[in-house]
């Protein structure tokens, strides 16, 4: 089966695009443009009904759930790198978020130091990741120090390697919290799959899998919050990977999802993303099931669409603005839709091309998901400013 592109590929902009010469990291002043709310009569009445929108009920539900979270760099999640060392901790890092190649990482240096990353996903999506040196062995002292702040814990185990020594510490590491009342989450990424024959590699997750769970019973710990993600830095496993790590920090996934479920429902589409396009996670897509190949289909359409701004547009332009879209027809009968949010999240929709989908009814609801989106995002940042405030005040 082929998953290539094929016949058909279009981009439009209002600006010039370009995606080089910033950091991606760095805040925009004043990103969103001015958006007006479109009225089609019945095209706008399937997300619009007697003039109240039920994506605004998503938005005031989730200004419920979120009236209590402040986010200030004290209370922002917080990711410890975690694993025996050369097991893959930094290359992940680098890989994802600093735009490092595969076979750059290769010549990184062992980890002497604590490194300390502050990033952003889609603009509002903040969190801290630390790198720190992993021990050489599951005998390890400083996990005590590196764990205590932490929301949770990235674990990567190198699976080409002899693993006992990983399991152990992961143990050990998840005896400690327990053991001193920290309910954090761990993400074991069971990394460099590239190594393993393919034959193999379910074969390999399912007993680390299995002993870590007996381990943790025999540990009496239960019930722990752990995952387990096969991993590469060769595929898009590792931006899948870090997706679901990326979701689960997040206190508006519930109402995202809510949003992109509707969406799908009322205009037949297969499926939503919502992406950051500089680093291609995914914050969040609606809960119908999704095929891998078509997760990697979308990390491949944003760069496409990021290489051909790059060569069409200006230095001092973002790769996304308020006119933004692209569409690519495959060969195996599936059409994908990136349309921006805002300068660095786009939505990537995918269809069927056969499917009888009314274009000007599509395009309305996409543009009030875009609005609610933006809004819900808004407001989060709003509350969390208006509680700094008055926690300052007091």
């Amino acid at each position: 089966m082929n998953y290539g592109p094929s016949r058909a590929f279009s981009t439009a902009s209002s600006n010039g695009l370009n995606t080089g010469g910033g950091d991606y990291y760095s805040s925009y002043h004043n990103p969103y443009q001015s958006h007006t709310k479109t009225h089609s009569n019945n095209l706008y009445d399937s997300l619009n009904f007697n003039n109240h929108n039920h994506l605004d009920d998503i938005v005031d539900e989730q200004q419920q759930i979120d009236i209590n979270y402040d986010m200030d760099d004290s209370d922002k999640p917080k990711l410890l790198m975690w694993g025996l060392t050369k097991s893959g901790k930094t290359s992940v890092i680098k890989l994802i978020f600093e735009k490092m190649t595969a076979g750059e990482t290769l010549q990184l240096p062992e980890t002497k130091i604590v490194q300390t990353h502050e990033l952003t996903c889609g603009i509002h999506v903040r969190f801290q990741i630390r790198d720190v040196p992993g021990p050489k062995t599951a005998l390890s002292d400083d996990f005590e120090t590196y764990a205590l702040e932490s929301t949770t814990i990235v674990f990567v185990l190198d699976v080409t390697d002899d693993y006992s020594d990983a399991i152990n510490l992961l143990i050990s590491s998840v005896q400690w919290m327990y053991n001193n009342g920290h309910n954090v989450r761990f993400e074991v990424l069971i990394h460099k799959i590239d190594g393993v024959h393919e034959q193999d590699r379910l074969e390999r997750y399912s007993t680390i899998q299995q002993r870590v769970n007996i381990m943790l019973h025999e540990c009496s710990i239960k019930e722990p919050v752990i995952n387990f993600y096969l991993t590469s830095i060769y595929d898009h496993s590792i931006h899948e990977a870090f997706s679901k790590i990326v979701q689960n920090q997040m206190r508006q996934l519930r109402a995202l999802e809510n949003m992109l479920d509707l969406v799908t429902a009322s205009t037949q589409l297969d499926k939503i993303f919502v992406c950051d396009i500089y680093n291609k996670i995914f914050l969040a897509s609606d809960t119908r099931p999704v095929e891998t190949q078509l997760s990697e289909l979308c990390c491949d359409v944003v760069d496409v669409y990021k290489d051909i701004s790059s060569i069409y547009g200006t230095s001092n332009s973002p790769v996304l603005d308020s006119m933004s879209f692209c569409t690519i027809e495959l060969s195996i009968g599936l059409v994908l839709y990136l349309k921006d949010i805002n300068p660095t999240t786009a939505l990537i929709c995918i269809l069927k091309k056969e499917s009888k989908i009314n274009e000007a009814l599509m395009e309305v609801n996409l543009n009030i998901l875009k609005k609610n989106i933006q809004e819900l995002f808004r407001t989060y940042s709003n509350t969390s400013s208006r509680q700094q405030l008055n926690a300052s005040i007091e």
